[in-house]
């Protein structure tokens, strides 16, 4: 595997639902979020439930696969071109809005999500909105045996919602809120050594469950910082910052929509 996993990702992508992927409830959210308000709007990501939230729209991507095979096409409303969220390649101002789902979770806590959320502000008019979807994780950080007895009690509906648990888990144990995907998926082989097991246990999907192995060698980070924690990244860039609940999926009560207008 890559030491970005994401470069491949794409072979993957039809596997992954929510909480991992927007539900409708999701997508509804965001709409609500930007009703009334007009401009360019710029996407973090190819999400494809995302690609015609706006009648003028611009998706950035740093890898080119995800761009080929899971954009659904430019059309003379949208386009998706490669670049750094961190670096974007836009004057300041270009953009009315900001949509991202998930983006924040890959952005290594503090230093690259404030870059981050720092670049999107720059490229957003003054009163632009940036609205994305975040992951709180709980006050009490479960352990990974009180996760193992979930999953095999049939508690947890399905594997992406475990393999997001297992994340903040781990990541409440590390220096900052964040965890190195392929020492996640070393301590998932290290709860469930036997997968038919588990499958059998669990009811889980098996090739849902096989895409963690995508995370083998890859170099990339998952972060889940706190509410206070995000409120200090965007604070001094963002006049208003609201957290939305959503709902209708599994681990919907720990997703939050994260809409922000900058000053």
């Amino acid at each position: 595997m890559s030491d970005d996993h994401r470069q491949g990702y794409h072979r993957v992508w039809s596997l992954l639902i929510p909480p991992l992927r927007p539900h409708p409830n999701v997508i509804s959210g965001y709409r609500q979020a930007f009703a009334g308000r007009s401009g360019r709007m710029l996407l973090l990501g190819v999400t494809p439930e995302l690609a015609d939230i706006a009648p003028d729209l611009i998706a950035v991507d740093r890898n080119a696969p995800m761009i080929a095979n899971v954009w659904p096409g430019d059309t003379a409303a949208r386009k998706a071109v490669q670049g750094e969220w961190r670096n974007l390649d836009f004057p300041d101002g270009t953009f009315a809005n900001c949509v991202g789902d998930l983006s924040l979770v890959s952005q290594p806590y503090p230093d690259d999500a404030l870059a981050c959320v720092r670049e999107i502000a720059r490229v957003l008019a003054p009163g632009g909105r940036f609205a994305c979807r975040v992951i709180l994780p709980p006050e009490r950080a479960e352990s990974e045996a009180e996760l193992r007895e979930a999953a095999q009690s049939g508690q947890i509906g399905n594997f992406h919602a475990f393999k997001l648990r297992l994340g903040m888990a781990l990541a409440a144990h590390q220096p900052q809120p964040q965890i190195n995907v392929e020492a996640l998926l070393d301590a998932f082989n290290g709860m469930f050594p036997d997968r038919d097991q588990l499958v059998r246990s669990t009811g889980w999907d098996r090739a849902h469950v096989d895409t963690v192995d995508y995370y083998r060698n890859s170099k990339v980070v998952h972060a889940y910082p706190a509410r206070q924690q995000l409120l200090s990244l965007l604070s001094p860039m963002y006049a208003r910052i609201e957290f939305v609940p959503t709902s209708g999926f599994e681990l919907s009560e720990r997703c939050m929509l994260m809409i922000a207008d900058t000053t």
